[in-house]
């Protein structure tokens, strides 16, 4: 089913950078999608820290989000649409440290290329981790260098397409005799969903705080 509520927003390199300025020391709560919620309550304190980076590209084109696909030959989530990131180690001394020292194995876009704009709540994963987002801004060119080991792909989308609900549905599906429910997107042949849907909506959801306003 098509998301009823919400309206299209096109957010600019200004208005990232306003929004998540004026948040600045403000914590933000976990994000509140069922299969979110579910997950922290089952997993309760035992879960994996985790942050990924949510690359937002200024182009000459519009603002494009940076994704990438997991590679095919992985044992969890092969071939899966998602943003680069992974676990946090004892060495990163921040989660914003983690999203950016992951982005930068997996895809080589390195931390001095990236203006960190600000985080958004803990998503919680059915595999048990706990994600910081970190959102990041990317003004200059960087040539990618994919890890093979990793990565099969990196894609960008339109920000503007995914600021708008109307390309989102909520999907309700059954894994392992459980029903779950999470956003999903298709474009351009990509299956865009689960945690990185979600993440997707969240951050669209805080950003229309400062649209609607």
């Amino acid at each position: 089913m098509n998301l009823v509520n919400g309206q299209a927003i096109q957010p600019t390199v200004a208005s990232l950078q306003a929004h998540f300025s004026a948040r600045q020391g403000y914590r933000p709560t976990p994000i509140r999608h069922p299969e979110s919620l579910a997950f922290k309550q089952r997993f309760e304190s035992s879960y994996v820290p985790a942050a990924v980076l949510v690359p937002v590209i200024s182009t000459t084109s519009g603002l494009q989000l940076l994704l990438t696909q997991r590679a095919l030959h992985l044992r969890h989530h092969a071939g899966q649409i998602c943003f680069p990131g992974g676990r946090k180690e004892a060495t990163d001394p921040t989660y914003e440290a983690t999203a950016l020292r992951e982005t930068s194995e997996e895809v080589g876009l390195d931390s001095d290329k990236v203006q960190v704009l600000g985080q958004l709540g803990k998503y919680y994963t059915v595999s048990g981790y706990q994600i910081t987002p970190v959102i990041g801004l990317i003004q200059q060119h960087f040539i990618p260098r994919l890890d093979s080991n990793e990565v099969s792909k990196m894609l960008s989308v339109p920000f503007d397409f995914l600021m708008n609900p109307a390309n989102f549905e909520l999907v309700e599906a059954s894994f392992n005799n459980e029903v779950r429910t999470y956003y999903s997107a298709s474009y351009d042949e990509n299956i865009i969903w689960g945690v990185t849907a979600g993440i997707i909506m969240a951050l669209y959801e805080t950003l229309c705080e400062s649209h609607l306003n």
